[in-house]
């Protein structure tokens, strides 16, 4: 082999090597490469999941909150109508330690009128409202027929003709029917 075959095959083998160098430099740049991105997501994952136990834990401190505030409004909620129906009590009170005679009979029948029509504005203040009955055509939705009566007059017939005790509806819905004689034809 002369010099200039040894130097070109040198110079092959140097340049294999540097290849394999390279080819090593290249394999290794890209094992950092996938490395380093697997380190990036996995720190995105777990930040995710601390996100995640946060949002977990926020949701259930909520779900205590609001079960806590309707507990509340279940035991306090009838409060505000409480508090104006204890002014109807304390008139009833004074009113029944008052024992009228015969002379101040009247007197007494008018303070129980009025504390009864306090005690009516308070309730239809809260939506009750009194079911209409005597003399309207019956109907089941809003009066409970527990009697007959027998009438001559056709236009009674199917019509309330007494109420024996008055139904109610509470914001628009019936809570308590009215108890109704009903006419019927003779």
């Amino acid at each position: 082999m002369t010099d200039k075959k040894k130097k070109e095959h040198e110079n092959q083998k140097e340049a294999i090597q540097e290849t394999k160098k390279t080819e090593k430099h290249d394999k290794r740049e890209k094992q950092d490469k996938h490395s380093k991105a697997l380190e990036e997501r996995n720190e995105e994952i777990k930040k995710l999941e601390e996100k995640l136990l946060r949002l977990t834990a926020e949701f259930e401190n909520y779900k205590k909150r609001a079960r806590t505030e309707l507990e509340n409004m279940g035991k306090y909620g009838t409060e505000e109508l409480m508090l104006p129906l204890l002014m109807v009590v304390d008139n009833f009170e004074r009113a029944v330690v008052q024992k009228p005679d015969e002379t101040k009979i009247e007197a007494f029948y008018e303070g129980v009128n009025l504390i009864y029509k306090q005690l009516m504005e308070i309730l239809e203040a809260q939506g009750l409202e009194k079911i209409k009955a005597q003399g309207e055509k019956f109907d089941p939705s809003y009066h409970q027929g527990v009697m007959n009566d027998v009438v001559e007059d056709e236009k009674l017939i199917d019509t309330v003709t007494e109420e024996f005790q008055t139904g109610y509806l509470l914001n628009k819905k019936v809570i308590r029917p009215t108890m109704v004689k009903i006419g019927i034809k003779g």
